[in-house]
């Protein structure tokens, strides 16, 4: 398809004044925009569009070189790794973790010889996916995670229903140091940000005070306090989640990165990164996600999948302590969309831009399905407590018959305050949105081997009714 990209979107002061408007709305101090359009001629037209600052205590200002945290957004750039291995050859999708790292175990041994590479890159693996060891500052930090994995449990057996892992992707990163020789960190500045020539990028903090950087912010507690957000006393996730969620750069790497893979794996520079057939792959359909979700269609290798209407978006997202993260590719009109932000406002923020800016290019952001719930549906079948390591859910029913949910922190990862339960919209008889503050999230009621779930993303165990 063929998209046409306004001369004024992400250029004037009307667009200017839009972003100013959304990040107070949504509490946001800081944000980073931008858009990259690629023509049959090669040429590139990149947009960057900037607000705020990168702390509230510090009060510097927001620049297009600012570097915020990318995330989760992190697991395309280890896929990415892995599938340069693919095609190297120098291990396949279906190559057994054990094959490359013989002494990896999980608490259920007899699934720990059954996990292959697709199953890591496709979030089902079934390894307990929310596990933020800290194993250190050290580059063996990755190897004495993968070993702490002895404990970890399972939530389904290998190649089950998908549950988001990120614990599946500090494997896959160990695999890579593995048949690399050298710390995951290192092996991205080799094969990912020297081939592309990032510049503004980074993954070990002790880089942090070299760059502009991003300060993440959660709300305040302090109900005398005018402002709604304050800085994080801690600026990143542990090292050892690096290869899930720890790359820090400008909205400016992550769109010249994310062009790579709309030109199949060929960077705007002429290097390339990967092979046409592996770039493809990772964007095509490897776990169909169209009994539990409306909105997304499936997930590929490492990317999402989801249907805006005249495209698909491959795309993925990023939530780290207080920094919100959002790239949006479709490769189908040769066109990226970022958004990088420093609060957990940074959701809604970027959902009401990516509504513009879609709006603009002829695309529509996706909604949720609403069939409605039958007449006879009181919701007594959902009522309950659901958790994973990390979080619990708990679904209670009013007097008037509405449906409730609360969500709490059995293990503080984001320092983000809990919240009182709120309402939820059904969707059907077994889906249905539920909406904090910073986040709206489609949720569908599953029985797997007699055991019930909520699956938002990932599978929450029912544990009580």
């Amino acid at each position: 398809m063929t998209v046409t990209i306004p001369p004024d979107l992400l250029t004037t002061p009307e667009w200017q004044e839009r972003l100013d408007s959304l990040a107070k709305k949504h509490a946001v101090p800081g944000v980073q925009v931008g858009l990259i359009a690629l023509d049959s001629a090669g040429d590139v037209d990149l947009r960057v569009l900037t607000t705020g600052v990168t702390s509230l205590v510090t009060g510097v200002e927001v620049t297009p070189e600012t570097i915020f945290q990318y995330g989760s957004i992190t697991k395309i750039w280890t896929t990415t790794l892995i599938m340069q291995l693919v095609d190297e050859g120098k291990l396949t999708l279906d190559t057994l973790v054990v094959d490359v790292l013989p002494d990896f175990k999980i608490a259920t041994s007899e699934y720990s010889d059954l996990i292959t590479v697709r199953h890591l890159l496709t979030h089902t693996s079934g390894i307990d996916g929310d596990l933020f060891t800290d194993t250190g500052y050290g580059d063996d930090c990755i190897e004495k995670y993968v070993a702490s994995l002895s404990t970890a449990s399972s939530i389904t057996p290998p190649g089950g229903q998908l549950s988001y892992c990120n614990s599946g992707f500090t494997v896959a990163g160990r695999i890579i140091e593995v048949l690399r020789g050298k710390a995951w960190d290192d092996v991205l500045v080799d094969h990912l940000y020297a081939p592309l020539g990032l510049s503004h990028v980074i993954t070990r903090t002790k880089d942090a005070p070299l760059f502009r950087a991003a300060v993440g912010h959660l709300a305040n507690t302090d109900p005398t306090s005018e402002e709604r957000v304050v800085p994080t006393k801690q600026w990143v996730l542990v090292r050892a989640q690096g290869p899930a969620g720890v790359i820090t750069g400008t909205v400016e790497d992550l769109l010249i990165f994310a062009s790579a893979h709309m030109r199949d794996g060929l960077g705007l520079n002429g290097n390339r990164i990967l092979s046409e057939e592996s770039a493809r792959l990772m964007r095509t359909p490897q776990f169909d996600l169209s009994t539990v979700s409306s909105v997304d269609q499936a997930w590929g290798l490492g990317w999402v999948l989801s249907d805006w209407g005249q495209a698909t978006s491959v795309r993925h997202s990023g939530a780290t302590i207080g920094q919100i993260a959002s790239l949006h590719t479709f490769p189908e009109a040769n066109v990226a969309v970022c958004i990088l932000t420093n609060s957990r406002g940074g959701s809604l923020l970027a959902k009401e831009l990516e509504t513009a800016i879609g709006a603009e290019l002829g695309l529509a952001y996706p909604q949720p399905l609403d069939e409605g719930a039958g007449d006879e549906f009181d919701g007594s079948g959902l009522l309950g407590t659901y958790e994973t390591t990390t979080t619990r859910f708990e679904l209670t029913r009013r007097e008037d018959g509405q449906l409730l949910m609360a969500a709490s922190s059995k293990v503080d990862i984001s320092g983000e305050p809990d919240q009182p339960p709120l309402q939820v919209r059904m969707l059907s008889n077994s889906r249905f949105m539920f909406d904090p503050e910073g986040s709206a999230t489609e949720f569908a009621h599953l029985l797997i081997d007699g055991v019930e779930f909520l699956y938002g993303g990932r599978l929450y165990e029912k544990v009580s009714d």
